[in-house]
């Protein structure tokens, strides 16, 4: 059988992001310490979810795809691991599940970045800005649930920008229990004028019944974990009450600045440039479209209700990305030009 050129590239493409991801995630999963997560404490909680127990924080209790996924994973891999290396089967097992879902998202990520008309390397360039942020490594190689986050995120974006109203709606129920965090950018199809708002609606009507129904059978499952702190209202509640010790946390303090840069480090600033090249019409070429600057006070407002500022920030990859290659774009054709 013959193989198109479009064929090869992708095949290219999907080994350099598995390769390039295996790299940068591999050594934080091999010295990660479950008696000392460094500031990944939900880690113990999904954990125990993963070895059937959910009597843990009421945050964490309802995040069940990925201890799900990583139980499973640990069943088929418990005969490949030797006795002397059992001990890090928990952790070997999340981490399979959180290399293949980044991995997943690195490459919806591509897709993306070529829609918006970057070119293939340049696009390729983005993936590696989001697998080698500290964020997104944390998230690989440590035994948490961002990274299903991550990919609902631009699993959303992408099909608003390809005007996949469908597949949007057929994937929002299962998008919806992949973290709380998730369900703002649900609303980001409604933003869209070309899109079926009506069938959009109708979705998110579905979705969220089963976000709730799952609630239940958890809580249902676990009547002497359940506490008053469990109802999702109350717990957004908790997260206000300490918004302004958040905020104080984040923005003015040495450990908040360091949080803040540790998603993106110097491209942010780069990131600005390219902004600035937009909005002063200096790079024409490059449309980033409206409804993406919506993620901006989303991922802000999420800096209110968590301590952890970085890895709420990196929700804006979908934003942040697009603008530093048109940034990088810019400086490195005019020096082509000049040379």
């Amino acid at each position: 059988m013959k193989i198109t050129e479009k064929t090869a590239k992708m095949f290219l493409v999907v080994f350099a992001i598995l390769g390039f991801n295996y790299g940068v995630s591999f050594q934080q999963f091999l010295h990660f310490d479950w008696t000392d997560p460094r500031g990944l404490g939900d880690s113990v909680s999904y954990l125990a979810m993963s070895n059937g127990d959910a009597d843990i924080a009421s945050i964490h209790r309802y995040r069940i795809i990925i201890p799900f996924l990583a139980d499973l994973v640990r069943d088929v891999i418990r005969p490949l691991i030797s006795s002397e290396h059992l001990h890090a089967i928990d952790a070997l097992s999340f981490y399979i599940v959180n290399y293949f879902i980044t991995s997943l998202a690195g490459l919806f990520l591509y897709l993306f970045l070529v829609e918006l008309k970057f070119k293939p390397e340049r696009s390729l360039m983005g993936v590696f800005i989001f697998l080698g942020s500290r964020i997104t490594i944390l998230s690989t190689g440590a035994p948490v649930v961002d990274s299903l986050y991550y990919l609902a995120i631009i699993v959303i974006v992408y099909f608003c920008l390809t005007q996949r109203s469908m597949l949007l709606c057929l994937l929002a129920p299962l998008l919806i229990l992949t973290k709380e965090t998730t369900v703002p950018f649900l609303f980001l199809p409604l933003l869209l004028k070309t899109i079926n708002r009506k069938l959009i609606l109708l979705s998110l009507s579905v979705s969220f019944a089963i976000l709730f129904w799952v609630r239940s059978l958890v809580t249902a499952a676990l009547p002497n974990a359940v506490n008053s702190e469990d109802p999702i209202l109350v717990t957004i509640g908790n997260h206000l009450s300490s918004g302004l010790e958040n905020l104080s946390q984040s923005y003015f303090s040495l450990t908040g600045w360091h949080d803040l840069f540790s998603p993106f480090s110097v491209f942010w600033v780069i990131a600005l440039f390219g902004a600035w090249l937009e909005y002063k019409k200096i790079d024409t070429y490059y449309e980033i479209p409206r409804f993406l600057l919506w993620i901006i006070p989303i991922t802000l407002g999420f800096t209110v209700l968590s301590s952890n500022s970085g890895r709420m920030l990196h929700s804006l990859f979908p934003v942040v990305i697009p603008y530093a290659l048109i940034g990088i774009d810019y400086v490195l054709s005019r020096k082509q030009v000049g040379s």
